[in-house]
């Protein structure tokens, strides 16, 4: 053979036939036994897509089952083990009516790849196991989110269409086929129905509803209902280039977009029935306007809350009054018990903030007699579980009395 044409088929090996398999088996990610088989598929994508890569490592998605462990845990511990009926169902069946959006290749894994990630979640969410362990369960459910796999290949196409196998789907300028995959487009990835997929009420194969967000309904049903336009996608991706962080209600500056406070407050004197002394009092208006394309709060809405807070203080900033007010979504079972687990949760009471909607909450405040200047201020804090707090907005005025 001509040395020529041996060396250009030596190269031709090393730059397509070597790459493509230091990809890793991204598309082989269908028969997953160990959790490396999930690694290697992200890190594959890396290998090209890096700045992609990081700013997903940036996002909830990436910590999607990490990120809700202690409701996976409840559910496991729960909701099967303790449950007579779903402890007789198959474990991979009752499983992925939580990783269906929290880890969806685990539709890919095996038997004894299930029960480990079981045993892992049991240790890592529960409180008995020691560090080590907890630590080492961790790094295992560590690989488990939603990645790009989920999102560019198992959920990429509309139903009841099914996605090709070694294929990459993309709403951009995608055409032909790349050293590593196979490459198409679809507009599928930029509208909000791919978001609605995981980001609503999720019905399982056996008919049950899963009701952990309802973004979706929201969306659907009072901010496009309402007039408004705007995709997840160009909120959560497109403007400010946020990218692949899909920043939410873990990130100050998307709750100071999605929501305004507005504060009006009026001084005047009042007076007891039968008393001829004026006291100095104030009526005050708080306006508070959801600007986002969904009902705030919402996602972990079960112990998520926004709170308002009204204050009036002396001039020595003594509270001379105040006043509070949530806003959030109870969870009802089907019995009407309020639930904290999403698993149990079939029902919701709504006093939240609706989108495209401006919440009025007014005040009739009196104050001591003495008082001649009073400083009102109004804050606005988004509150996670376990105490978490993000301050949103705050506003003040200032009264004064003759």
């Amino acid at each position: 053979m001509n040395r020529y044409l041996l060396l250009a088929l030596v190269l031709r090996f090393l730059l397509v036939i070597a790459p493509a398999e230091a990809a890793g088996p991204i598309y082989k990610i269908d028969k997953i036994d160990k959790a490396e088989d999930i690694a290697n598929a992200s890190e594959a994508c890396a290998s090209c897509h890096g700045d992609i890569n990081t700013q997903w490592k940036m996002s909830v998605h990436s910590s999607s089952l990490l990120h809700s462990i202690d409701g996976i845990y409840s559910y496991i511990v729960d909701g099967i083990e303790r449950d007579p009926v779903r402890k007789g169902l198959p474990l991979r069946t009752e499983l992925m009516k939580c990783l269906y959006c929290h880890a969806p290749v685990m539709e890919y894994a095996s038997d004894k790849f299930v029960k480990e990630v079981v045993d892992a979640i049991k240790i890592a969410g529960g409180k008995s196991a020691n560090p080590e362990g907890k630590k080492k369960a961790k790094d295992l459910l560590s690989h488990l989110n939603v990645s790009c796999y989920t999102c560019h290949n198992m959920k990429a196409v509309p139903p009841p269409n099914t996605p090709e196998k070694q294929t990459v789907y993309g709403p951009g300028n995608v055409t032909g086929n790349t050293t590593y995959h196979n490459a198409k487009k679809t507009m599928f990835l930029d509208n909000s129905i791919f978001c609605m997929q995981c980001h609503g009420v999720y019905t399982a194969p056996d008919s049950e509803r899963i009701i952990c967000s309802t973004i979706a309904q929201s969306y659907r049903d009072q901010y496009v209902a309402a007039g408004g336009q705007t995709t997840c996608q160009e909120c959560h991706m497109r403007k400010n280039n946020r990218g692949h962080t899909f920043p939410g209600a873990y990130v100050p500056d998307m709750l100071k977009e999605g929501m305004l406070l507005e504060v009006n407050a009026r001084a005047f004197k009042t007076q007891s029935y039968g008393e001829k002394k004026w006291i100095p009092a104030a009526a005050i208006t708080v306006d508070i306007t959801n600007k986002a394309g969904h009902r705030i709060p919402d996602g972990c809405m079960w112990t998520s809350r926004v709170l308002l807070t009204v204050t009036a203080t002396d001039e020595k900033d003594k509270v001379i009054w105040s006043a509070n007010k949530e806003f959030f979504e109870p969870g009802l079972d089907i019995e009407g018990n309020r639930r904290y687990d999403t698993w149990e949760v079939k029902d919701i009471l709504d006093y939240s903030l609706q989108p495209r909607k401006t919440t009025t909450e007014k005040y009739y405040a009196v104050f001591p007699e003495h008082e001649k200047l009073v400083k009102i201020e109004a804050k606005l804090a988004y509150i996670h579980k376990d105490g978490l707090e993000f301050p949103v907005h705050s506003e003040r005025k200032v009264l004064k009395y003759n």
